[in-house]
């Protein structure tokens, strides 16, 4: 068999749908036997895209994606997807070509010898779990096994398989190949699969007890959740907790999808740019119980030790290294995988004497109060009464995005750009339900990810093709960086819903420039030396049909007609590159000349010293 073949067979054993790929010779009979394979392969128009849209689709999935290049510039134009897997814990399996085995620059001490030959595992392993240059046939079986399995275990991740022309092309026995055991593993053991295979049972169990004693005692407990509680699959494990016990929950971006967006309990996402009630709540909360999120520094607002000022915080995590790097006072972390955490607890409160102590204190007059304060700053502080810095002209985007989700299905796929006033959008505007899919890539933050998001998400939607349905929301600046896929949509006749932010420029750094250097812009707006093409244009080249809504009076119309429809649509949305992603926690400079990020609880527009002093002096008294 040739081991090419053995490839996609062992892929195919593994449940492996789809390969999104850009055709090359480094991988000529990689691509044959994918061929020949009973998976489908999607062909992009960019190595980036093709990994990116890998992406969209283990996210879409919760399970492995797979992306296939070609060496040299293959390889490298797949880095940024890696990269952004790495730091989203998103499993994707990387399989590139490679010149033989024989034609290696690294035997002659030369830079390059073979054609488009390039070092891609070197460059790989920092953002990988695991990646491998293949050098003997009978290994494969080894390093596939091996790579799959760091891939879905422990923290997920991306892994790389780098295979030589006449690797690709030899002969295999696969009878005679040696597998991949993780427990004989003892030179390559991950710390965050070995505490999933043996938790410190004492030491969590010691930890819930005292999280079971301060639930009891507590008047103002929360709930925030990452995408960690999805990765471990433990989301109907949540809320069958959070309906036991009555306690609000708040989420990371990547799991707006929790809950619906109007469910009693659920009171949004904190963070740099949030809704302001979200922040003003974790603000308040005297019991803070944190399951699968790093809590990052747009959480956190730079500012770890005031974040969640007020509470004892347990922080559930499966990577020991998020939960140290944290300067946090009065926390308490667990490290250990989301479900297991989950079940533990839930055995512990199924005794009656904790589930009393706590079904007493979730009952009490305090406990409700709580929930009604909750409630009373959500009704207070509604996104859409936040004010620009001025009246600008064309759409309000979170307008837009409001009623657009408000034509979206519980089936459909939410692809949100990753970057700039879009992404904000998409998160704390957009009225997510509760089992709808939501595609973004936060870490990174990269700029072009959206449709190639939608692309790999809608491959993997288990929604029958005539009834699925992808929604994108993406900025003008950032389509252009995988606009050639546009053509992959009109190929496959994706039907997606394309709503695209038009402010003629990149309002992120044009709004940073305006701040911290005077309004002196470079590279962020036609007059600096970026321009925008004419979105009407590009869409009649790709015979999309095109919308075009320049005013808010049109908004509802519009939106209407384009949902409306089937096959893809692009519809442009124009508003000002003034308009900006308020709440917004905007750094400056003190007294020192040190940058300080605003509080978390007080964003930009801020609230009088008088209002801030009355919101928690009310809270402090339930």
């Amino acid at each position: 068999m040739q081991l090419s073949d053995y490839v996609m067979s062992h892929l195919k054993k593994n449940s492996v749908k789809h390969i999104f790929m850009l055709s090359g010779g480094g991988m000529m009979y990689l691509m044959d036997a994918l061929g020949h394979s009973d998976i489908e392969y999607v062909c992009c128009h960019h190595e980036q895209a093709a990994g990116i849209a890998a992406v969209g689709y283990a996210i879409e999935n919760n399970d492995l994606g797979v992306c296939l290049v070609t060496t040299g510039p293959g390889g490298t134009n797949a880095l940024t997807a890696a990269g952004a897997a790495y730091v989203d814990s998103t499993p994707v399996l990387f399989i590139s070509g490679q010149v033989k085995t024989s034609d290696f620059a690294s035997l002659r001490g030369v830079r390059q010898f073979g054609a488009q030959e390039n070092d891609i595992v070197s460059m790989a392993k920092p953002v990988t779990k695991y990646a491998v240059t293949v050098t003997d046939k009978n290994s494969i079986r080894f390093h596939l096994e091996k790579a799959i399995y760091m891939a879905l275990h422990g923290r997920r991740g991306p892994v790389w398989i780098d295979i030589p022309l006449d690797i690709q092309n030899s002969e295999v026995d696969p009878e005679a190949l040696l597998g991949y055991s993780y427990d004989c593993d003892n030179d390559n053991m991950s710390d965050d699969i070995q505490i999933h295979k043996e938790p410190n049972t004492a030491d969590i169990d010691e930890k819930i007890d005292g999280l079971i004693n301060d639930l009891a005692r507590s008047r103002r407990p929360l709930f925030l959740v990452g995408h960690g509680l999805k990765a471990s699959g433990a989301e109907n494990n949540f809320r069958e907790l959070v309906k036991k016990l009555s306690i609000p929950v708040q989420t990371t971006w990547r799991e707006l999808a929790l809950f619906d967006d109007d469910d009693p309990l659920f009171y949004g996402s904190p963070g740099l740019q949030a809704r302001r009630y979200s922040n003003l709540i974790i603000q308040g909360a005297d019991l803070l119980i944190v399951l699968g999120s790093r809590m990052d520094n747009m959480i956190t607002a730079f500012n770890e030790e005031h974040f969640a000022c007020r509470a004892r915080k347990y922080v559930v995590d499966i990577d020991s290294h998020e939960i140290d790097k944290l300067s946090m006072p009065d926390m308490i972390g667990i490290n250990c995988d989301i479900t297991y955490f989950l079940e533990r607890l839930n055995d512990r409160l199924n005794q009656d004497s904790d589930i009393s102590a706590i079904s007493d204190v979730t009952a009490s007059s305090c406990r409700k109060e709580w929930t009604d304060e909750c409630d009373s700053l959500r009704k207070k502080y509604p996104l859409l009464s936040e004010k620009q810095i001025a009246n600008l002209p064309g759409v309000d985007l979170y307008k837009l995005t409001d009623i657009v989700s408000g034509y979206c299905t519980v089936d459909d796929i939410i692809s949100i750009s990753s970057t700039s006033r879009c992404n904000t959008a998409g998160h704390i505007a957009f009225r997510h339900k509760a089992g709808q899919r939501l595609i973004s890539s936060m870490g990174f933050g990269s700029m072009g990810f959206a449709l190639p998001h939608a692309i790999g998400a809608w491959f993997a939607s288990d929604i029958p093709a005539d009834s699925r349905r992808v929604i994108m929301f993406e900025g003008d600046g950032s389509l252009q960086l995988n606009i050639q896929e546009l053509q992959t949509i009109v190929h496959h006749g994706i039907n997606a819903k394309m709503f695209i932010f038009s402010n003629t420029g990149y309002a992120a750094i044009a709004t940073m420039q305006d701040r911290n250097f005077d309004g002196f812009h470079v590279g962020s707006d036609p007059d600096s030396g970026v321009t925008i093409p004419n979105l009407g244009r590009i869409a009649d080249a790709y015979g999309i049909p095109y919308y075009l809504i320049e005013d808010n009076e049109l908004i509802e119309d519009v939106v209407r007609e384009v949902m409306g429809m089937q096959g893809p649509v692009l519809c442009e949305f124009r508003g000002s590159i003034l308009f900006d992603e308020i709440p917004k926690c905007i750094s400056s400079v003190d007294e020192t000349g040190k940058r300080v990020s605003a509080a978390l609880e007080n964003p930009f527009p801020f609230l009088s010293e008088e209002e801030m002093d009355s919101i928690y002096r009310d809270i402090e008294l339930i």
